[in-house]
């Protein structure tokens, strides 16, 4: 078996044409949202060879992660994520997908684990910023959240996104930090929870109709981005 024809194969296969090399600082290019799901399964696939023969691959590893991800087995993807950091700590790369699967799972400070292992090499990445932004939001660390909007904030041209996140800080902090009593505030983060279990019910719902006729999509990614759409 010839592996790297083979890795190369797999990896050109779910490369999206619309190249975004601010997205992930490591491997370049990396934006999957237009790609067809026939392209996946081809991946897939020529992955479970390339395991066949290489099971602790790292590279193998991470591109099943991103593909089973992508796939919408994201159990099974968050194995291999973990795994191909087991394998090589310094694959930041995963720490994306992993960070967005525990945001997915309510799991935000783990995904803030994963999340502060970017910070020390790409301190700068847009994508690190945004998501650092909501998951200190949702922990209720709006200065930390703060400094992350406004780093963000220079960076981006379009600032749609950077003002609903403001919006979410300051309705948040007009209710945590403004009030005394403790009642308001525990049914405030409960309001919070159960507003993030209802957005996961719906999204599958919605999107389960348009997977039925073949059209592929990203839940975690739907997750992650409707969460900027939080008006409590």
């Amino acid at each position: 078996m010839d592996y790297n024809r083979l890795f190369n194969d797999i990896f050109f296969l779910i490369l999206d044409d619309e190249i975004d090399e601010n997205k992930y600082p490591i491997w370049k290019g990396f934006s999957f949202i237009h790609n067809p799901i026939q392209q996946f399964i081809k991946a897939q696939d020529l992955l479970n060879q390339l395991l066949h023969e290489f099971p602790n691959d790292k590279k193998a590893l991470f591109l099943k992660g991103v593909v089973q991800r992508n796939l919408n087995f994201n159990e099974e993807s968050i194995l291999y994520l973990l795994e191909a950091k087991k394998e090589d700590y310094y694959l930041f790369a995963a720490n994306f997908y992993i960070a967005e699967y525990y945001i997915h799972k309510l799991k935000f400070e783990e995904a803030l684990k994963y999340l502060q292992e970017i910070e020390i090499v790409y301190p700068m990445n847009k994508i690190f910023l945004f998501l650092s932004v909501l998951v200190n939001i949702e922990l209720f660390n709006l200065e930390e959240a703060k400094r992350y909007l406004n780093a963000l904030y220079q960076l981006v041209e379009d600032k749609r996104v950077v003002e609903l996140l403001s919006k979410n800080i300051q309705i948040t902090e007009e209710i945590v930090l403004k009030t005394t009593n403790r009642l308001v505030l525990k049914n405030f983060k409960l309001k919070s929870f159960n507003y993030n279990l209802q957005l996961k019910t719906n999204l599958i719902s919605f999107y389960k109709s348009f997977a039925d006729i073949g059209v592929n999509f990203n839940g975690i990614d739907c997750f992650v981005l409707a969460l900027t759409l939080k008006q409590i």
